[in-house]
């Protein structure tokens, strides 16, 4: 047993990983793309120019404009991702996976469900070849029970779905040695949740009032708070972790009743 081996650097160090994010211009995807690239991966943010240009510290971060909610999207994103490795050679699970037709998914919240499995599912001939493949996942806290106060069945249910499918997809990919895990954020300040929009606005007002539930300081969670449960899962120190969903809300869920978010 090597001490070294205990060192920061060495269990959370994600230097020369190549990581996929979706979703990482804005909110918590921008979170974990920057924490990855300041960390040392290189990673490819699905999402805008700016957010690529603030995370260039100490990694690389190339953007990828592409749409992950229907196979023709993904196959997109991932040729650009191949190009950035040598690690494109086809597989046979990958063949019989990516044959199921889209009208299985065609009952689900696209972008929450089909999207991570179609992405994770082409991506397997370059997991394989990684030392410590992993899948992340970002469900919601949401899928663990109802919000009335916001009507959000459509979401919670998607959300519950990607919940079960990472257990799903970490058994499957299991024999391949590739991980699959997911992160369930509780209240986290976003583009979703500033009531920025008119759309929104309702949603904030019911979350700003609900934080008063919330155990850890009745506030809102940090950036870094999400950001460094992700970059243990995909670091060395989630090397054991496997099928586990990580639940950050500050303890909101151990102390809200149905009656308390009405």
């Amino acid at each position: 047993m090597s001490l070294q081996s205990f060192s920061l650097n060495n269990l959370f160090g994600v230097k020369g990983k190549v990581v996929i994010v979706t979703g990482g211009g804005t909110g918590i995807g921008r979170a974990i793309a920057t924490a990855l690239t300041v960390n040392g991966a290189k990673e490819t943010a699905k999402e805008l120019n700016t957010a690529a240009q603030e995370a260039q510290s100490g990694g690389e971060c190339i953007p990828v404009e592409g749409n992950v909610a229907t196979k023709e999207g993904v196959v997109e994103v991932y040729e650009k991702v191949s190009k950035l490795t040598d690690k494109n050679d086809p597989v046979k699970l990958e063949k019989m996976l990516w044959s199921i037709e889209d009208v299985d998914f065609a009952n689900m919240t696209v972008i929450h469900v089909s999207g991570p499995y179609l992405l994770a599912v082409k991506c397997i001939p370059l997991l394989q070849k990684s030392n410590d493949a992993c899948v992340t996942n970002i469900t919601s806290l949401a899928s663990h029970f109802l919000n009335r106060a916001c009507c959000e069945f459509a979401y919670a249910q998607s959300k519950a779905a990607e919940t079960h499918l990472t257990q799903l997809m970490a058994a499957g990919l299991s024999p391949f040695n590739i991980r699959v895990n997911s992160i369930a954020p509780g209240i986290f300040k976003s583009q979703l949740t500033t009531g920025t929009t008119e759309r929104d606005a309702p949603l904030w007002s019911v979350q700003q009032n609900q934080l008063k539930n919330i155990p850890k300081g009745h506030r809102e969670g940090h950036w870094e708070e999400v950001a460094g449960a992700a970059l243990m899962l995909i670091s060395p120190a989630g090397g054991y972790t496997n099928g586990a969903n990580i639940i950050i809300d500050g303890g909101w869920r151990l102390f809200t009743s149905a009656k308390d978010v009405q």
